[in-house]
């Protein structure tokens, strides 16, 4: 728990004057809600001794009032201050997690399911809210009421006084023991839950499929299996966390049982203990019950919240592969486009994907990348962005290696279309100025829409530029959506242009059309084109031809026809394949 404290800190202390008055406020709160009994034991004794007249019973009247108003007006300003607090926290946390998660590199979410990323952000966030809020507010509201309590008991009886705290060790003694069987169970619950969060965004993201292969009986059949584990690690956690309540409720009936047998004859053997007093005693004690059963209930939330702060912070710990370090240059403003890959290899579990990589692209010009599925096309590209880092060599922009510059530079001056591109619940027109600052873009998109022969496919779409796309772009065809991320990428004017296999889902026609206009958007700006089709590459300054991760040919479109290689091959068989379908 003190650990728990210490990683929580940083977030309470932004919000210190809100706690510190939420404190203050209980100390005044429980102050007066137990000063309510003793006021009553005073009437009572008054009534008794028969000095209770019509002028006076006004007075205890208002003092009863008085106490419990104060005592309620007080709980109100605890509620408007920590439990304010903790949502304001709450938000604080859900900031830095997602922050975090947008810094952290590709691999990581290849690695973790969607569903148990958002159950962390969600219900464990939730639960840590509640260890800041209602845990907190009510583990200091009992310990001051059971402070004021036991001090206007003894004041009362001594004697009684004790007995009633026997009950404290026995509910202590009896939480604890609960408490490690929650624990365990309740990891357990909300890693099933987990389970089902992947499970249910997998399905829905892939419905097309689903329903493609008529499986929806077997997905149901696979859900309905998660969702009993779920309900039976949940009874199982209910087991232990149902008798908490039942046994206080035993330890509390049978220490009053006590208290009035006891009580009972100090009043009536005319002891030092009146009516009154013993009625303000029992009522302290019925104040009580609740300070004690809520002990259970905020330990299981602590229990619960630092469970749930450890999942979150496994998440927090996590450091990216790839970030800026002390080898980062902040002074560096600028890039150029000038690039030069120098002996670069990459290994994946000890298999070489590229093998000693050397090649120049100079500022301005183009360079097209080709070669077998598998050869490291890609790989040039997510080296180049620094999405992955090389095993060994260097890569050099404008003669600096890129590791130097700040990696919010360097991914914010390539504009890059990748091979499925990802579109969002938004409108196309949204989609498309998604890279540049909010402001009034419509001729910049309308603009860049023509670039890349889009502009009358929305003419044709309900609402024009404002239609909303389904989630990941659904509504539109495979060319629709690299079109759109096409445009994009172009909308941002990047130093560095990079379509990654971006036009494999349109047809020859318009993709000479979009290259054609391509052609002006490049001029002056460096670009990497990789395609399978060749057609791509007529109007590019340099070809590479890649296979098992080695350059095995280079040169012009022209000049690789010449040496009648691979690229010569493929070239012939695309354009017979072109000839029969025009056939």
């Amino acid at each position: 728990m003190k650990q728990i404290i210490n990683d929580l800190y940083p977030y309470l202390k932004r919000y210190r004057k809100d706690y510190l008055i939420g404190i203050f406020s209980l100390v005044i709160s429980a102050y007066f809600t137990t000063l309510a009994p003793a006021i009553i034991g005073q009437t009572i004794d008054a009534l008794k001794n028969g000095d209770l007249n019509n002028q006076n019973v006004w007075l205890y009247v208002s003092k009863i009032v008085g106490a419990i108003a104060i005592s309620s007006i007080a709980m109100i300003l605890v509620r408007r201050t920590m439990l304010a607090a903790s949502w304001e926290i709450q938000f604080d946390i859900r900031r830095d997690v997602f922050k975090h998660f947008s810094k952290l590199d590709a691999d990581y979410f290849d690695r973790n399911r969607v569903g148990d990323m958002l159950t962390r952000l969600t219900a464990d966030l939730n639960a840590v809210r509640m260890l800041f809020g209602p845990a907190i507010f009510q583990g200091i509201s009992i310990s001051l009421m059971m402070i004021f309590s036991f001090y206007r008991m003894f004041k009362i009886n001594a004697a009684l006084s004790l007995i009633t705290l026997i009950s404290v060790p026995l509910v202590t003694f009896v939480l604890f023991m609960l408490m490690r069987i929650v624990h365990k169970r309740y990891l357990k619950s909300q890693e099933q839950f987990s389970n089902i969060s992947a499970m249910s965004q997998e399905n829905f993201s892939g419905i097309r499929v689903v329903k493609g292969f008529g499986i929806e009986d077997r997905e149901i059949h696979k859900f309905s299996v998660l969702n009993d584990e779920f309900i039976k690690r949940n009874l199982f956690l209910t087991r232990a966390e149902g008798p908490i309540h039942s046994l206080m409720d035993l330890i509390f009936g049978v220490i009053l049982s006590l208290l009035v047998l006891l009580g009972g004859r100090y009043v009536l053997k005319g002891g030092n203990l009146s009516i009154g007093e013993f009625s303000a005693f029992i009522l302290l004690y019925q104040r009580l019950q609740w300070p004690m059963i809520g002990l259970g209930w905020i330990a299981n939330l602590f229990q619960r919240g630092s469970t749930s702060w450890n999942r979150l912070k496994e998440i927090l710990e996590t450091e990216p592969a790839i970030s800026n370090d002390e080898n980062t240059n902040y002074d560096l403003a600028s890039i150029k486009g000038d690039i030069e890959f120098k002996n670069v290899s990459l290994e994946f579990n000890g298999q070489k994907v590229l093998d000693d990589l050397s090649f120049t692209l100079p500022e301005g010009q183009s360079l097209g990348i080709t070669g077998k599925t598998g050869s490291g096309k890609t790989m040039i590209i997510s080296l180049l962005s620094r999405i992955i880092e090389p095993s060994s060599g260097e890569i050099l922009i404008n003669g600096i290696d890129i590791k130097e510059y700040p990696l919010e530079l360097l991914r914010r001056k390539i504009g890059l279309v990748p091979q499925e591109p990802y579109l969002f619940s938004d409108t196309i027109a949204d989609n498309i100025a998604y890279g540049i600052p909010d402001g009034d873009n419509q001729a910049k998109v309308e603009e860049v829409a023509k670039i890349v022969q889009l502009s009358d496919d929305i003419k044709g779409f309900p609402e024009g530029y404002k239609t909303s796309l389904g989630e990941r772009g659904v509504t539109l065809s495979g060319g629709q959506r690299q079109r759109t991320a096409m445009a994009r990428a172009i909308i941002r004017d990047p130093e560095i242009l990079i379509l990654d296999d971006a036009l494999s889902a349109v047809d020859t026609q318009t993709e000479s059309l979009i290259l054609s206009n391509l052609a002006e958007v490049a001029k002056n700006r460096t670009s990497i084109i990789i395609a399978h089709r060749l057609s791509a590459f007529k109007n590019t300054d340099k070809v590479l031809v890649l296979d098992f991760g080695k350059i095995v040919e280079q040169g012009s479109h022209e000049e690789l026809l010449e040496k009648d290689g691979w690229y010569a091959d493929i070239d012939r068989r695309q354009q017979l394949e072109k000839d029969l379908e025009n056939a």
